[in-house]
């Protein structure tokens, strides 16, 4: 999967880069939001990004994770269904106290995920742009390292265009770990267009499970239109709560980069 951009900007002469329509891409980046609408019948569309990650453990450790790389793949089957494939590829590592850590890092496959997203409301007066999303993960490395275990996820999204510049959006949706546990999820994201191409959002997000700490996080981020199929990221964020268990320097953050790419193959 992380040699899939590679492939694709290689191949771009196969494939029809200024299409004569009305088409602008949509994308799940950046965020944790899904966005509620599938992408056009006939279309292809890549989502890839970096990220780095640092959390703290207790008052002496903290782990660092860089995601080196998140592609997801969709391609629109018909106007209200797509299908989904993705997969990303990271290493962490694990800082103690010791002035002059080892600095080894552990590297492995996250799972892969295949799934579907399917209109179900048009937005219509009072009525959000709403859509299902389904995606079962499985586990490419046979073992429990981390974010490798295999799971499957519902989740509703919808969507509500409060005016031409400005939207409120919004997720719920249900994660199952397999032989571990299960968690709701919940975003609600909004976002302000500055102008045709620069874009701002700000998210809250968090998890719910009866056998974890509750955890909510806020980011936000831009977005920066190159042409109407061609899209550029950048989002930060961090954890709400800065103070659990007892840890009083407890922190985490993150920040990510990326892109999405929308193409029809050329008949």
């Amino acid at each position: 999967m992380r040699y899939i951009l590679f492939l694709i900007l290689m191949s771009s002469p196969y494939f029809s880069l200024a299409q004569e329509d009305s088409i602008q891409i949509n994308t799940d980046r950046p965020g944790f939001s899904d966005y509620p609408k599938t992408i056009p019948k006939g279309y292809f569309q890549l989502e890839a990004g970096f990220s780095f990650e640092s959390e703290t453990v207790n008052q002496n450790d903290k782990i660092q994770l860089i995601n080196w790389n998140n592609t997801l793949l969709k391609y629109g089957i018909t106007s209200a269904w797509e299908l989904r494939l993705s997969q990303s590829y990271q290493s962490d590592r694990l800082l103690g106290a010791d002035p002059n850590p080892q600095m080894n890092w552990e590297s492995n496959s996250g799972p892969l995920v295949v799934g579907t997203k399917i209109n179900l409301l048009r937005e219509s007066d009072l009525i959000p742009q709403t859509a299902i999303l389904v995606e079962y993960g499985i586990n490419t490395n046979g073992s429990d390292g981390l974010q490798n275990n295999s799971f499957y996820r519902i989740q509703l999204s919808s969507k509500y265009q409060l005016n031409p510049e400005w939207y409120l959006m919004g997720n719920l949706g249900y994660d199952e770990f397999f032989n571990d546990f299960g968690r709701i999820r919940f975003t609600l994201n909004t976002g302000y267009s500055i102008n045709e191409k620069l874009s701002v959002y700000a998210e809250i997000y968090g998890f719910r499970s009866e056998f974890l700490t509750p955890s909510n996080y806020f980011d936000g981020g831009f977005t920066y239109l190159i042409n109407p199929k061609f899209q550029l990221d950048v989002h930060a964020g961090f954890d709400l709560v800065q103070k659990v268990n007892n840890v009083e320097n407890y922190q985490q953050s993150f920040v990510s980069m990326g892109l999405g790419y929308l193409f029809k193959i050329q008949k």
